[in-house]
């Protein structure tokens, strides 16, 4: 009316964040073979040696990684959705490593929360006792492919947020080497089969 537009107000919503799609690991292009050689001869083994294997294993092997950021932010907002700060948990007692501490980060809704139990966080005490659920046989045999290949070396841990049906990420990671998240499902009834 009087020449006037009628501006209709829209709220603001924040866009959904997707479950994370996998990508094959990039990896470097030089061969490692002289430099793995000299370096086992003197009994040096390197993280970084370890982490540039691990992720050349999980590319030859066709594993697709996931980038860790979008991994965070997804399950960040799942677990906020539910009042929760989503954790790393062992997937076995044996991939528990003595004294290891990894801060996350604080929730949206605690921006003063103590960060060392924030999202992606990992402690050596009981909430972040291993896995207590089932896990898809498919994840199972890529677990034993790596475990085959880097022995105890290879640490792996789940996504946890104490939900009924959360989709758990699963990861691989050792001293000093970056959290490596190679696979995903759905909760429940993931089935047995590939």
């Amino acid at each position: 009316m009087f020449g006037r537009k009628v501006v209709v107000a829209t709220a603001s919503v924040a866009p959904a964040i997707l479950r994370p799609t996998p990508r094959l690991a990039v990896v470097g292009n030089e061969p490692l073979g002289v430099y793995e050689q000299l370096a086992k001869e003197l009994g040096f083994q390197p993280a970084q040696l370890l982490e540039e294997k691990l992720l050349r294993f999980l590319n030859e092997n066709r594993i697709p990684v996931y980038n860790y950021r979008e991994v965070d932010q997804y399950m960040a907002s799942q677990a906020e959705k539910a009042g929760k700060v989503w954790i790393w948990r062992p997937l076995r007692e044996r991939d528990k490593p003595q004294g290891w501490v990894w801060s996350g980060r604080a929730s949206n809704e605690s921006k003063t929360a103590n960060q060392s139990r924030g999202h992606g966080s990992y402690r050596d005490e009981f909430p972040y006792r291993p896995y207590a659920r089932a896990v898809p046989i498919h994840i199972l045999r890529q677990v034993k492919r790596i475990q085959d290949q880097f022995g105890d070396r290879a640490l792996f841990f789940v996504s946890d947020y104490a939900d009924p049906n959360p989709d758990p990420f699963i990861m691989v990671t050792a001293m000093d080497v970056q959290l490596i998240v190679f696979g995903v499902w759905d909760e429940p009834g993931f089935g047995t089969d590939d």
